[in-house]
Protein backbone atom coordinates (compact mmCIF):
# COMPACT_ATOMS: atom_id res chain seq x y z
CA UNK A 1 0.00 0.00 0.00
CA UNK A 2 1.04 3.70 -0.64
CA UNK A 3 1.84 5.91 2.09
CA UNK A 4 0.63 9.37 3.06
CA UNK A 5 -2.15 8.10 5.12
CA UNK A 6 -1.91 9.80 8.61
CA UNK A 7 -1.59 6.86 10.69
CA UNK A 8 -3.29 6.21 13.77
CA UNK A 9 -2.47 3.86 16.79
CA UNK A 10 -4.31 1.03 17.61
CA UNK A 11 -7.03 2.92 19.94
CA UNK A 12 -7.85 1.31 23.28
CA UNK A 13 -11.24 -0.57 22.57
CA UNK A 14 -12.38 -3.52 23.70
CA UNK A 15 -12.15 -6.38 22.32
CA UNK A 16 -14.77 -7.84 19.72
CA UNK A 17 -15.02 -3.99 19.40
CA UNK A 18 -16.03 -3.32 15.29
CA UNK A 19 -16.27 0.20 13.90
CA UNK A 20 -19.42 -0.61 11.46
CA UNK A 21 -21.80 3.18 12.03
CA UNK A 22 -24.92 3.60 9.76
CA UNK A 23 -24.16 7.16 7.49
CA UNK A 24 -25.96 9.41 9.74
CA UNK A 25 -23.50 8.32 12.87
CA UNK A 26 -20.61 8.96 10.29
CA UNK A 27 -21.79 12.70 9.81
CA UNK A 28 -23.28 13.64 12.89
CA UNK A 29 -20.10 11.92 15.52
CA UNK A 30 -17.46 11.81 13.22
CA UNK A 31 -17.37 14.58 9.98
CA UNK A 32 -19.19 17.43 11.74
CA UNK A 33 -17.41 17.08 14.56
CA UNK A 34 -13.73 16.79 12.66
CA UNK A 35 -15.09 19.55 10.57
CA UNK A 36 -15.43 21.87 13.67
CA UNK A 37 -12.18 20.18 15.32
CA UNK A 38 -14.34 18.90 18.04
CA UNK A 39 -13.16 15.65 20.41
CA UNK A 40 -14.32 12.20 18.11
CA UNK A 41 -16.53 9.67 19.90
CA UNK A 42 -13.21 7.21 18.98
CA UNK A 43 -10.02 8.50 17.29
CA UNK A 44 -10.07 5.30 15.14
CA UNK A 45 -10.74 6.86 11.10
CA UNK A 46 -7.01 7.82 9.71
CA UNK A 47 -6.77 10.85 6.88
CA UNK A 48 -5.23 10.27 3.75
CA UNK A 49 -5.93 11.22 0.33
CA UNK A 50 -8.31 8.85 -1.52
CA UNK A 51 -7.97 10.09 -5.10
CA UNK A 52 -4.21 10.23 -4.93
CA UNK A 53 -3.88 6.60 -6.07
CA UNK A 54 -5.36 3.71 -7.41
CA UNK A 55 -7.64 2.32 -4.50
CA UNK A 56 -5.52 -0.82 -4.26
CA UNK A 57 -2.36 1.37 -3.57
CA UNK A 58 -3.94 3.26 -0.24
CA UNK A 59 -3.01 2.81 3.23
CA UNK A 60 -5.67 0.50 4.51
CA UNK A 61 -3.31 -1.09 7.29
CA UNK A 62 -4.27 2.71 8.81
CA UNK A 63 -7.39 1.53 9.52
CA UNK A 64 -7.03 -1.26 12.17
CA UNK A 65 -10.95 -1.77 13.64
CA UNK A 66 -13.60 -2.26 11.27
CA UNK A 67 -15.35 -4.81 9.73
CA UNK A 68 -13.62 -7.22 7.23
CA UNK A 69 -12.58 -5.64 3.44
CA UNK A 70 -14.08 -2.15 4.83
CA UNK A 71 -11.87 1.48 5.34
CA UNK A 72 -13.16 4.42 6.91
CA UNK A 73 -10.89 7.94 6.06
CA UNK A 74 -11.22 11.42 5.90
CA UNK A 75 -9.98 12.97 3.17
CA UNK A 76 -10.34 16.30 0.91
CA UNK A 77 -11.33 16.89 -2.73
CA UNK A 78 -11.05 20.46 -4.28
CA UNK A 79 -14.16 19.77 -6.60
CA UNK A 80 -17.07 17.45 -7.41
CA UNK A 81 -16.09 16.06 -10.95
CA UNK A 82 -18.37 13.52 -12.02
CA UNK A 83 -14.95 11.67 -13.36
CA UNK A 84 -11.81 11.79 -11.24
CA UNK A 85 -9.00 10.43 -13.26
CA UNK A 86 -6.39 7.79 -11.86
CA UNK A 87 -2.82 6.06 -12.75
CA UNK A 88 -4.30 3.03 -14.45
CA UNK A 89 -8.48 4.14 -14.01
CA UNK A 90 -10.85 6.62 -12.83
CA UNK A 91 -13.88 6.98 -10.70
CA UNK A 92 -17.30 7.66 -12.15
CA UNK A 93 -20.32 8.92 -10.00
CA UNK A 94 -22.97 6.30 -9.89
CA UNK A 95 -26.11 8.18 -10.49
CA UNK A 96 -28.82 5.85 -9.20
CA UNK A 97 -26.36 5.62 -5.55
CA UNK A 98 -26.96 9.27 -4.32
CA UNK A 99 -29.14 11.15 -2.18
CA UNK A 100 -29.86 12.35 1.04
CA UNK A 101 -28.90 11.32 5.04
CA UNK A 102 -31.05 12.03 7.38
CA UNK A 103 -31.58 11.79 11.21
CA UNK A 104 -34.08 13.08 13.55
CA UNK A 105 -36.06 14.10 10.30
CA UNK A 106 -33.25 16.41 9.24
CA UNK A 107 -31.15 16.08 6.58
CA UNK A 108 -27.85 15.80 8.15
CA UNK A 109 -26.52 15.12 4.94
CA UNK A 110 -25.58 13.38 1.47
CA UNK A 111 -24.20 10.42 -0.24
CA UNK A 112 -22.56 10.37 -3.56
CA UNK A 113 -21.32 6.85 -4.66
CA UNK A 114 -18.40 6.27 -7.27
CA UNK A 115 -16.94 3.27 -8.86
CA UNK A 116 -13.77 2.60 -10.54
CA UNK A 117 -13.12 1.79 -13.54
CA UNK A 118 -9.83 0.03 -14.87
CA UNK A 119 -8.86 2.17 -18.73
CA UNK A 120 -10.06 5.27 -19.97
CA UNK A 121 -13.69 6.99 -19.90
CA UNK A 122 -15.68 6.19 -21.40
CA UNK A 123 -14.64 2.79 -22.23
CA UNK A 124 -12.85 1.56 -18.88
CA UNK A 125 -14.02 -1.98 -17.07
CA UNK A 126 -15.26 -1.40 -13.68
CA UNK A 127 -13.88 -2.93 -11.16
CA UNK A 128 -14.97 -4.18 -7.63
CA UNK A 129 -14.03 -0.68 -5.99
CA UNK A 130 -16.28 1.92 -4.94
CA UNK A 131 -16.37 4.80 -2.80
CA UNK A 132 -19.03 5.91 -1.09
CA UNK A 133 -18.64 10.07 -0.63
CA UNK A 134 -20.33 11.34 2.37
CA UNK A 135 -20.69 15.51 3.07
CA UNK A 136 -22.68 17.08 5.43
CA UNK A 137 -25.35 19.72 4.53
CA UNK A 138 -24.19 22.97 5.11
CA UNK A 139 -27.24 23.86 7.24
CA UNK A 140 -26.54 21.66 9.79
CA UNK A 141 -23.30 23.00 10.80
CA UNK A 142 -23.93 26.00 12.79
CA UNK A 143 -20.94 27.96 11.43
CA UNK A 144 -19.87 31.46 10.29
CA UNK A 145 -20.28 32.29 6.79
CA UNK A 146 -16.84 34.83 6.83
CA UNK A 147 -15.09 30.80 8.71
CA UNK A 148 -13.72 29.95 4.86
CA UNK A 149 -11.57 27.42 7.41
CA UNK A 150 -14.28 25.84 8.55
CA UNK A 151 -15.84 25.63 5.42
CA UNK A 152 -13.09 24.07 3.85
CA UNK A 153 -12.58 20.75 6.24
CA UNK A 154 -15.75 19.14 5.01
CA UNK A 155 -15.10 16.18 3.40
CA UNK A 156 -14.59 12.36 4.68
CA UNK A 157 -13.48 8.86 2.89
CA UNK A 158 -14.07 4.95 3.68
CA UNK A 159 -13.07 2.10 1.18
CA UNK A 160 -13.73 -1.90 0.83
CA UNK A 161 -14.49 -5.00 -0.79
CA UNK A 162 -17.27 -6.99 -0.73
CA UNK A 163 -17.22 -10.81 -0.79
CA UNK A 164 -20.22 -12.81 -1.83
CA UNK A 165 -21.29 -16.53 0.28
CA UNK A 166 -19.45 -17.90 -2.81
CA UNK A 167 -16.44 -16.20 -2.47
CA UNK A 168 -16.52 -14.19 -5.28
CA UNK A 169 -15.48 -10.72 -4.94
CA UNK A 170 -18.51 -7.96 -5.54
CA UNK A 171 -17.67 -4.10 -5.32
CA UNK A 172 -15.48 -2.42 -3.22
CA UNK A 173 -16.67 0.73 -1.85
CA UNK A 174 -15.27 4.20 -0.22
CA UNK A 175 -17.02 6.55 1.20
CA UNK A 176 -16.53 10.34 1.60
CA UNK A 177 -17.45 12.38 4.41
CA UNK A 178 -17.24 15.41 2.09
CA UNK A 179 -16.54 18.70 3.46
CA UNK A 180 -19.19 21.15 4.23
CA UNK A 181 -19.04 23.44 1.19
CA UNK A 182 -16.20 20.97 -0.30
CA UNK A 183 -13.13 19.96 1.43
CA UNK A 184 -12.65 17.77 4.24
CA UNK A 185 -14.76 14.11 3.18
CA UNK A 186 -15.11 10.91 5.26
CA UNK A 187 -14.68 7.97 2.65
CA UNK A 188 -15.47 4.25 3.32
CA UNK A 189 -13.26 1.83 1.17
CA UNK A 190 -14.46 -1.91 0.58
CA UNK A 191 -12.51 -4.22 -0.90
Amino acid sequence: MAGGGQALTVPNVPTGYKFSPYHHDLIVHYLKRKILDEPLPADVIPTTDVYASNPDKLPLDDFKVGVENEWFFFSTRSKDDDIILMEDGYYAIDPECTGPITWNNMIVGYVKTLNFYQGKPPNGTETVWMVEELRVNPEFVPINKDDRSTQEKFNLNLIGEQVDSEGIKEHKKICNLSKLVKGMRLSIVYD
